[in-house]
């Protein structure tokens, strides 16, 4: 088990903090650009930014990348979002001449935007790999969801397992399910008919980013609430806003269950609850975080509300 610590931060507590490196990601997302364009390009010694092959052509991508390379920003890797060995090849390039101190190496990651394989593969190199002392301080831009019918309407995808959150599969007997919800009516139903779990919990944002999101998640859940969470008694409710909290309430889940069950964490819901399940499945060796790919019929270019959620993550010795 990897012992991590985490702290919430307020917006202060980045814009005054030098980081030896910045990683960003680029997309067809108005946020993407959001947390950029509040800190300085000398806020970081060095920085990377990940950029969707599948959307490059996207006319607000195109704005959205030139936009960067205006505020300084000008090491892109495209990619595709499942690609994590050129994630992993990026990483070791921007680290291999880091000089051999005590120093804890500090690392910025804006997640708003970025493919859950793409910092899931990061986090995985910087925690279980990278020799020095570490400190990943993550973002995240809240945004204001077009919840209609255009948003709501995907389709699931294949059924991924995230890099480092691949646990294991036959050591126990029991099954449990960790399911963060989020706004998809069929999809955790769709996993937990697949993986059959003794038993399950689920994670909801209470509160949510904005004020209704939160009724809105419950509605939209309320069967699977109902039916597969004992119409409530196994769901909590955790702030969007406490990545922190969250993770430590998946870790007082985890802990009494470890010995005996199989874990799946299945990711829906908002980023800050899929970091913090992340975190755990990376924290626990019998822990899997799986999901499905969306695919949708268009792009949203979804808008920043405004709000920050900032995490602080230091793996202690």
């Amino acid at each position: 088990m990897i012992n991590l610590r985490l702290k919430d931060l307020s917006r202060s507590d980045i814009t005054n903090t030098v980081y030896d490196l910045g990683i960003f990601s680029v997309g067809y997302e108005s946020r993407c650009t959001y947390l950029a364009n509040l800190l300085r390009y000398n806020n970081f010694s060095d920085s990377l930014v990940f950029s969707y092959e599948e959307s490059n052509s996207n006319a607000v991508h195109i704005n959205n990348q030139l936009f960067l390379q205006s505020l300084g920003y000008n090491n892109f890797v495209t990619l595709q979002h499942s690609d994590i060995q050129q994630v992993y090849k990026s990483i070791l390039e921007k680290v291999k001449n880091i000089p051999d101190t005590s120093e804890t190496f500090k690392i910025l990651i804006d997640y708003s935007s970025m493919s859950r394989n793409w910092y899931a593969a990061v986090l995985n190199y910087f925690l279980n790999v990278f020799p020095k002392a570490v400190e990943i301080t993550m973002v995240y831009s809240c945004a204001e969801y077009p919840l209609n019918s255009g948003f709501l309407n995907f389709e699931l995808g294949d059924v991924k397992v995230l890099p480092g959150c691949q646990g294991s599969s036959i050591t126990k007997r029991k099954k449990a399910g960790i399911f963060m919800l989020g706004f998809d009516q069929i999809g955790p139903l769709s996993f937990y008919n697949l993986l059959e779990p003794d038993v399950a919990y689920g994670v909801i944002s209470s509160p949510g980013s904005l004020p209704d999101y939160e009724e809105k998640a419950r509605e939209i859940n309320g069967q699977f609430i109902q039916h597969q969470l004992n119409n409530g008694a196994n769901l909590i409710g955790s702030p969007i806003f406490s990545a922190s909290q969250t993770f430590e309430n998946l870790c007082q889940l985890i802990m009494p269950m470890k010995d005996n069950y199989n874990i799946s964490i299945i990711q829906f819901g908002p980023k800050p609850h899929l970091l913090a399940s992340t975190l755990a499945g990376l924290s626990f060796r019998n822990v899997s975080c799986i999901y499905s790919e969306y695919k949708r019929s268009k792009p949203h270019n979804v808008q920043a509300s405004g709000d920050l959620v900032i995490t602080s993550i230091m793996k202690l010795i």
